[in-house]
C-alpha cells in the first residue's frame, strides 16, 4: 500500500511522505489530521480499488453470457443460420490470456471477471462446432439423396442408368463430411498460439515483469478481434444512416463495463488493463452518439421477429451478436 501522510498544523508546511510497499500497485491512501479528508480519501480508495472492479467482473460475466440465448435458438433449429461464431473462439483466447495475467499479478478481480467467461466460451464453441458438423452432414446426405432419386422422365431415367453403370467412379468422387469444421480450425490455431505464448513466458528464465509484459501485450493483441465487431458496427451505421445494427442494452452494458475497468486500471496504474478498456469505452461512447444521431429503420414480421433494413432496403432478421471490450 502507498501511504501519503499530510500531517502538520500549518497547511503551507505540510509534507508529503510516501511509503511504498514493494510489489504493490494499489492506489495511494491519503491520510491527514482532518477526519473529513480521511473519510473522503478512504471512500475513494474503496470505490476505485474494490467497488469498480467488482461491478466490472459482474458485467463481464453478463456480457460473456449474452450469446447463450442465441446459441440455444440455433441448437433448437439445428443450424447456426446467420450467427457468426468466430468471436467465441477469440473469447476463449481472451479469457485464457487474462486468467494467466491474473495469476502473474495475483489480481482476484481479473480472475473472477474471466473464469466464468472461459467456461461459457467453451460451451459456446462446442455448440458451434457441433452445429457446423451437423450442417455438413445434412448437406452431404441431401446431395446423396438427390442423386439417388429415380428420374421422373425418360431423360432422367437415362441419366440414372448412366450413373448406375458408373457407380464405382461416382463412389470415388464422393467427398465425406470434413473431419474438422472451419470453427474448429480457428479455435485450434488460437489455442496453439496461447500454448506457445504461455510456455515461452513461464519456462524461459525471465523476470515477473517480463512475463507480465509478454502476456499483457499478447492478450491485448487478441482483443483486436473483439474490436472488429464495434468498428464494423460503427462503419455500418455511418454507411446506412441507420442505427439498426446497434443493440441498445449490449452497447450500454459494454460501455459501462469498460468505464469501471478504466477506473480500476487507473487506480492500480495498470496500462495493460487501461488501454483495451479505454478503447472500448471510446467505441461505446461513439456508438451512443451514432445511436442518437441516426434513428433505427426496422419493421416487424408476422411472427413478431424484428427485421432490419440492409443497404439495399431489403429486410433481414436480427442476427446481431454482442461483442464486448472486456477483460
Amino acid at each position: 500500500m502507498i501511504v501519503i501522510d499530510l500531517s502538520g498544523r500549518d497547511l503551507q508546511k505540510r509534507r508529503i511522505i510516501l511509503k511504498v510497499h514493494r510489489g504493490s500497485s494499489r492506489s495511494p491512501v491519503l491520510t491527514s489530521t482532518n477526519p473529513t479528508f480521511n473519510i473522503m480519501s478512504s471512500a475513494a480508495y474503496i470505490v476505485a480499488d474494490y467497488v469498480c472492479p467488482t461491478i466490472g467482473a459482474i458485467l463481464s460475466t453478463l456480457a460473456f453470457s449474452a450469446p447463450i440465448k442465441s446459441l440455444k435458438g440455433c441448437i433448437k433449429n439445428g443450424s447456426l443460420g446467420a450467427l457468426n461464431p468466430t468471436p467465441w473462439a477469440f473469447m476463449t483466447g481472451n479469457t485464457i490470456g487474462w486468467l494467466a495475467y491474473s495469476y502473474i499479478t495475483q489480481d482476484l478481480f481479473v480472475f473472477f471477471a474471466n473464469a466464468p467467461g472461459l467456461m461459457i466460451s467453451i460451451w459456446l464453441n462446442v455448440g458451434a462446432m457441433k452445429l457446423q458438423y451437423y450442417e455438413e452432414v445434412v448437406k452431404h446426405s441431401s446431395i446423396q439423396l438427390t442423386e439417388s432419386l429415380p428420374g421422373e422422365n425418360a431423360e432422367e431415367g437415362d441419366v440414372n442408368e448412366t450413373q448406375s453403370a458408373n457407380g464405382a467412379e461416382s463412389d470415388d468422387d464422393e467427398q465425406p463430411p470434413p473431419s474438422l469444421t472451419s470453427h474448429e480450425k480457428i479455435l485450434l490455431q488460437i489455442l496453439i498460439a496461447w500454448v506457445i505464448i504461455l510456455s515461452v513466458s513461464s519456462l524461459m528464465p525471465i523476470s515477473k515483469e517480463e512475463m507480465k509484459f509478454v502476456v499483457g501485450v499478447s492478450v491485448n493483441l487478441n482483443l483486436i478481434a473483439f474490436y472488429g465487431a464495434p468498428l464494423s458496427t460503427i462503419l455500418t451505421v455511418m454507411r446506412t444512416k441507420s442505427s439498426s445494427s446497434i443493440h441498445f442494452w449490449t452497447m450500454i452494458m459494454n460501455t459501462t463495463n469498460a468505464f469501471f475497468w478504466c477506473v480500476y486500471s487507473l487506480a492500480i496504474a495498470d496500462w495493460y488493463i487501461l488501454i483495451p478498456n479505454g478503447l472500448g469505452f471510446l467505441f461505446g461512447v461513439l456508438q451512443m452518439l451514432l445511436y442518437k444521431l441516426y434513428p433505427q429503420s426496422n419493421t416487424v414480421d408476422g411472427d413478431g421477429t424484428e427485421l432490419f433494413l440492409d443497404e439495399e432496403g431489403n429486410s433481414k432478421a436480427d442476427s446481431r451478436e454482442s461483442q464486448s471490450e472486456i477483460i
